[in-house]
């Protein structure tokens, strides 16, 4: 019985210690450099903890023991993880780091897991082969709760390099061609690893791609020369101080394969004799099979598709050697009609090798006196003449249009000379405008001088009414019997003399007259012609009447003259003015007697279905185009309405007619035609009243 009790006892005793004992417990951990050894405890009792081992190993998995770090052998740092219990830590993330950038992990992974057996392999290597000196390498993982880290110090050593065996793809190509160039790189007499050496290659006689070219899995280094030059060429490869034996190669012109077309400046010119630019010049390229210019000189014929007109090569060579770019150029002179041409290129010695040109346009260009026309924005707008009120900075645009006899707009630039009797022109500081697109356009100014009104017979005697004058260097229009665009003897013509202002609008030059309201002199002012122009002819009674001072033209078709317009811009009152004469007392918005009946605000007509006025300010004149026309029935209690009258006074030179229709009118009804014209921030109103029959 005392034998079983013991060894009852001595069973129960030893399972308690495999327990930790009597009920108690340990524990153990590992950081720093802990192995993760076992430890004790107060009790006497025993525990584990995690581990991390760490070696430096070949590619076999021998363990290096020199600890240096190869130039050209795949070497591995080696980390075993194990749990606490001693088994393998599988599939737990371990870092590693370096101290120092000249020792790098391959690939560039720092954070990679261990495999199901615990073990990770991280490749390392020199960052490249001159690096030198030591680096420390560290690696950390936390296994459970518990973190571990090891370190290992390794030695780098620089490498030697050795380039040999450099090999172009090919001993000769054409300008324009690659060639593909390949070098062995050693390091310490061992096939460089991968990108552990980077190499350069040079040659004069191309551009190299890539510029820094860096070692491939078996050691080579490789390139791509792109030619640009010709002749015997060398190319050579460097890398950390080493020099290769260079190899020599051959680059041969590569055969002409065409001509291509270049510019043509500009791709619009004129006729000869036109104000416009008369001559493009038109460049081409002799180019060989890669597309690259031909440095050589090339004999390159050129033609016309077109002379219409008399085009031609401005009497230049028709035929031109290539210079060092591969450029020939070829000028082309415009002939007298309007026209499309292209040049043909071809090489001399292989005609079958051509090209054309892109089209170049040929136009007349000269303005011509019945292509020449005026406008205006507005043409009667508030400035006030001597009767009326008045009021400064109002403008309209003046514009011009010019064009040749065929229809096509004048060279842009063509300059626009702009004279008035009144007003100021002015853009940006200009008085004159020049030609863009077949238009060019002048601001008028309202302010003084503010015209007063002609007492020459068959003068205009109405005050603010404004003649605008514009002329540019131009031929006079002609009748082309023979359609070749020019004017040849015995073709009618339009003959013109001087041009003036016609001030008075009485359609004839006077030199000149009183005004109406100070009575002081007044004139007409004419404009000289190019010498040989103008003469002492009467000029024709049929066309252009009122364009020239009579007995002014030369009875002569001129190729330089000045065509020209006039218009008449109104410097509108801002008041209704009242039928009949002015009287201070009985009639204060009335007329001045000079002033034409005809040319007043006036009732022509009223029933008990419509009415028609003719509303004037008090010169005679329209009121402005833009003041806003209404009416009010008195009293404002009837049912009358004015319908179809129109809101503006609307563009005129001559004071304007509106006629309404009346609708539910009485007799008695008065109706006030309302007229508002704004000044700045004022607006006055004025109104002229019809009573309903």
């Amino acid at each position: 019985m005392n034998v079983i009790k013991y060894v009852v006892c001595l069973l129960v005793a030893m399972a308690l210690a495999a327990c930790g004992g009597g009920g108690g417990s340990a524990s153990s951990s590992s950081s720093g450099s802990s192995s993760g050894s076992s430890g004790s405890s107060g009790s006497g009792s025993t525990t584990s903890a995690p581990t991390m081992a760490l070696t430096f190993v070949d590619a076999a998995g021998v363990e290096v023991s020199n600890h240096v770090l190869s130039q050209t052998q795949a070497q591995y740092l080696k980390i075993v993880l194990t749990t606490a219990t001693g088994a393998v830590a599988s599939y737990v993330p371990v870092t590693v780091t370096f101290d120092v950038a000249t020792a790098v992990l391959v690939p560039a992974v720092s954070r990679q897991l261990t495999d199901s057996a615990g073990i990770l392999l991280v490749r390392v290597a020199p960052s490249s082969v001159s690096s030198a000196g030591v680096a420390t390498a560290t690696a950390t993982a936390t296994v459970g709760t518990t973190s571990l880290s090891k370190t290992v110090d390794l030695a780098m050593v620089s490498g030697t390099v050795t380039l040999t065996n450099l090999a172009v793809s090919s001993t000769s190509v054409q300008k324009g061609q690659s060639i593909n160039v390949v070098v062995d790189v050693l390091v310490n007499g061992a096939a460089a690893t991968s990108n552990s050496v980077s190499v350069a290659f040079s040659s004069a006689c191309g551009t190299t791609t890539p510029s820094s070219s860096l070692v491939d899995g078996t050691g080579k280094a490789s390139a791509v020369i792109q030619t640009t030059s010709t002749g015997s060429c060398t190319v050579s490869a460097s890398a950390s101080g080493a020099v290769s034996t260079p190899v020599s190669f051959t680059v041969t012109s590569a055969p002409i394969a065409g001509i291509v077309f270049v510019s043509a400046t500009p791709n619009l010119i004129y006729q000869s004799g036109s104000a416009g630019v008369n001559t493009s010049t038109v460049k081409f390229m002799v180019v060989d099979s890669g597309g690259n210019a031909v440095t050589t000189g090339v004999v390159v014929d050129a033609s016309l598709t077109n002379t219409d007109g008399g085009i031609n090569f401005c009497g230049s060579p028709s035929s031109v050697t290539s210079g060092a770019d591969g450029i020939v150029t070829f000028s082309v002179c415009g002939g007298t009609l309007p026209a499309t041409v292209q040049v043909h290129a071809a090489l001399h010695s292989t005609p079958a090798i051509f090209t054309n040109s892109n089209l170049l346009t040929v136009q007349t260009g000269m303005a011509t006196q019945r292509f020449f026309d005026i406008s205006a924005t507005k043409l009667n707008y508030y400035v006030g003449g001597s009767f009326t009120s008045r009021f400064n900075g109002n403008t309209t645009d003046i514009s011009v249009y010019a064009a040749d006899r065929q229809g096509n707009p004048v060279p842009d630039g063509t300059k626009i000379i702009f004279v008035s009797e009144g007003g100021q022109f002015n853009t940006g500081g200009q008085s004159s405008c020049l030609i863009s697109g077949g238009k060019c356009s002048v601001s008028l100014i309202g302010q003084d001088y503010r015209p007063m009104g002609s007492s020459a017979a068959g003068g205009d005697p109405r005050p603010g009414r404004v003649t605008v004058l514009a002329y540019t260097d131009g031929e006079e229009y002609f009748i082309d019997a023979n359609n070749n665009n020019r004017r040849d003897t015995g073709e009618l013509f339009e003959d013109l003399g001087n041009p003036y202002i016609d001030k008075d609008e009485s359609g004839a030059y006077v030199a000149a007259y009183t005004n109406l309201i100070t009575l002081t002199n007044e004139g007409e002012t004419f404009y000289p012609l190019p010498a040989g122009a103008s003469g002492s002819t009467s000029c024709p009674s049929n066309s252009n009447v009122g364009l020239s001072v009579a007995d002014t033209c030369n009875g002569t078709w001129d190729g330089y003259t000045k065509v020209r317009r006039s218009m008449v811009i109104v410097f509108s009152g801002g008041e209704i003015g009242q039928p009949g004469d002015y009287n201070a007392v009985t009639n204060p918005g009335g007329y001045d007697p000079t002033i034409p009946l005809a040319k007043r605000t006036e009732l022509l007509g009223v029933s008990r279905s419509a009415v028609v006025v003719r509303l004037a300010d008090l010169d005679g004149n329209p009121l402005p185009a833009d003041a806003a026309l209404a009416t009010e029935i008195i009293p404002s209690t009837s049912d009358c309405k004015v319908v179809g009258l129109g809101s503006v006074i609307g563009n005129a030179t001559e004071p304007t007619i509106h006629a309404g229709t009346l609708d539910s009118c009485a007799s008695g009804n008065i109706v006030l035609f309302k007229v508002s014209v704004t000044a700045g921030s004022a607006t006055k109103v004025s109104s002229f009243s019809v009573t309903v029959p």
